[in-house]
C-alpha cells in the first residue's frame, strides 16, 4: 500500500539516510566485481514512497524434547501451536516474514531414524507436519531449506518438504525438486516493492547430493570460490530481473563461536559487491555480530547478520554458549523512484523457555522490563532473561558504536546517522 509524505518528514528523513553510520569494516571479497552502485537523489514531494518491512530469524530446529512436548497421547498428534504465541504480536507487523528451516518433513517412520515417536531430531532430522502447519499459523512466508540439515531424510525428504510448503502457502529457496526449480527465481513483490532472495550452505554434513541430481540444493561446501561465484551470479540475475531490493540467506559460519570467521565476512563482503543489500547467516546456532558495510561513496549500504541464534530449539546452553536466546532482525525498506534503500534496522532479542506441555520463543526486553504481560516463567528462565537483556546487545553491536544502539518500543535499534 502507498501513502504520501508530508514533505518536513521527507527531508528529515532523507538527511538521515545521507548521513548514515556505518562500520569501518572494509569489503575484501572472495571474487572481484563490479560494485553496482544505487544512486541516491532529491526526489520531488509529489513522488509517491514505498515502504516495507521485512523480519528474519535464525535457526528452527525441532529437537526430542519439543517432539515429545507437542506430542498429545488422546489424538496421538503433535500441537506446536503454543511456539510462538509469545512473540506473535512481533512477527504480525512484518510485511515479509523469512527463517531458516533447520529440519525436514519426511513424513512418519521415513528418513534415516524414527526414533522419536516416528520422527528424528539431531543427527538426522525430520518433524512432524504440525510444525511447519504452526510456522504458516505464524505468518512465515518464506524459508530457506538449504542448510547442513537439508539432505537428511534423503532427496526424498527434499521433495516432500517442498510439496509440504507449497501446500501451506509458504515460499522457499535453496532446494528444488527438478532442474527447471533450480533455475526459478524467487521474487516476492509486497507494497509496491519487489524483493529477491537467494538462498544457500556452506555444508550438507558430509552427504553427497546424487550426482544425477545436482539442483536439489544450493551450496558452496568448503567455501569454493567457483560456486560463491555462482552465488554471486544468483543475486546479478534477481537485480537484472528487477529486484528492488535483495536479502541472501547464507548457512555458513563455526557453530557456537562468538565472532564471525574470516569466510563469513568474505563471502558477505562479495554479496555486497554485487548488490545484495541484507545479508543473513546462520548456522552457529548463538548471537554474532552485525555490520552495516558501505561503498567507497557512501551511497550503497547493507546490514550483515552474521548469526541471529538459534530462534527455536531445545538445545541446552551453557555459560559459554548461549544457544536459548536469538533474535528477530527488522529492516525497513523505502523505495523512491530508481532508489531502494534501507531506512531504519530493529533487533527483537528472544529466549527459548520450557513448559511441561511446549517449548515456545519469548520477547527478552518485554519479559525484562514487564514480566506480568508475558508468560509465567520457572525461575531459572527468568534469570536468564535478565542475562540475555544485556548479552544481546552487548554482542550484536560487536565493535560498533554503543551510542548507536538505543531501547527503543521492546527493540534494539540501530541508530542510522
Amino acid at each position: 500500500m502507498t501513502k504520501q509524505i508530508d514533505k518536513s518528514i521527507f527531508l528529515f528523513s532523507l538527511f538521515a539516510v545521507i548521513l548514515m553510520a556505518c562500520s569501518r569494516h572494509q569489503p575484501t571479497p572472495i571474487e572481484s566485481n563490479e560494485i553496482m552502485e544505487d544512486t541516491c537523489s532529491v526526489i520531488p514531494k509529489k513522488d509517491t514512497v514505498y515502504s516495507l518491512k521485512i523480519s528474519a530469524v535464525g535457526d528452527m530446529m525441532v529437537h526430542d524434547y519439543q517432539i515429545l512436548r507437542a506430542h498429545r497421547n488422546d489424538t496421538d498428534s503433535f500441537d506446536f501451536s503454543p511456539v510462538f504465541k509469545q512473540v506473535q504480536s512481533y512477527l504480525d507487523e512484518a510485511d515479509i516474514l523469512v527463517g531458516n528451516l533447520e529440519t525436514v518433513f519426511a513424513g512418519k517412520d521415513k528418513g534415516r531414524s524414527n526414533k522419536v515417536l516416528g520422527y528424528s531430531s539431531f543427527p538426522y532430522f525430520n518433524s512432524p507436519n504440525a510444525f511447519a502447519e504452526a510456522l504458516a499459523q505464524a505468518g512465515f512466508d518464506l524459508l530457506t531449506t538449504a542448510n547442513n540439515h537439508t539432505l537428511d531424510a534423503y532427496p526424498e525428504g527434499v521433495v516432500s518438504t517442498l510439496n509440504l510448503l507449497d501446500s501451506l502457502g509458504i515460499r522457499h529457496v535453496g532446494t528444488a525438486r527438478d532442474s527447471a526449480e533450480k533455475q526459478q527465481l524467487c521474487l516476492i513483490e509486497k507494497n509496491g516493492i519487489l524483493v529477491g532472495f537467494s538462498g544457500y550452505t556452506y555444508s550438507l554434513n558430509g552427504i553427497h547430493r546424487p550426482k544425477d541430481k545436482p539442483y536439489l540444493v544450493n551450496e558452496f561446501i568448503n567455501y569454493d570460490t567457483t560456486k560463491i561465484g555462482e552465488m554471486c551470479n544468483e543475486i546479478r540475475r534477481l537485480k537484472t530481473a528487477g529486484a528492488d531490493f535483495v536479502v541472501a540467506y547464507v548457512h555458513a559460519g563455526t557453530e557456537y563461536q562468538k565472532k564471525p570467521n574470516s569466510y563469513q565476512r568474505r563471502v558477505a563482503d562479495s554479496l555486497f559487491h554485487v548488490g545484495a543489500q541484507m545479508i543473513v547467516m546462520s548456522h552457529p546456532h548463538i548471537l554474532q555480530k552485525m555490520d552495516v558495510l558501505t561503498s567507497k561513496d557512501s551511497l550503497r549500504k547493507s546490514v550483515v547478520a552474521y548469526s541471529l541464534g538459534n530462534f527455536i530449539s531445545s538445545q541446552v546452553a551453557n555459560e559459554k554458549s548461549y544457544k536459548d536466546i536469538g533474535a528477530i532482525l527488522e529492516v525497513e525498506v523505502k523505495k523512491w523512484k530508481d532508489s531502494t534503500f534501507i531506512s531504519a534496522v530493529s533487533v527483537i532479542p528472544t529466549y527459548s523457555y520450557w513448559r511441561k506441555d511446549h517449548i515456545g520463543v519469548l520477547p527478552v526486553i518485554k519479559a525484562h522490563d514487564s514480566p506480568n504481560e508475558v508468560i509465567k516463567l520457572r525461575k531459572k528462565d527468568t534469570m536468564k532473561v535478565n542475562k540475555a537483556y544485556y548479552h544481546t546487545l552487548e554482542v550484536l553491536r560487536g565493535d560498533m558504536d554503543s551510542t548507536l544502539w538505543k531501547i527503543e518500543n521492546e527493540r534494539y535499534r540501530l541508530e542510522w546517522r
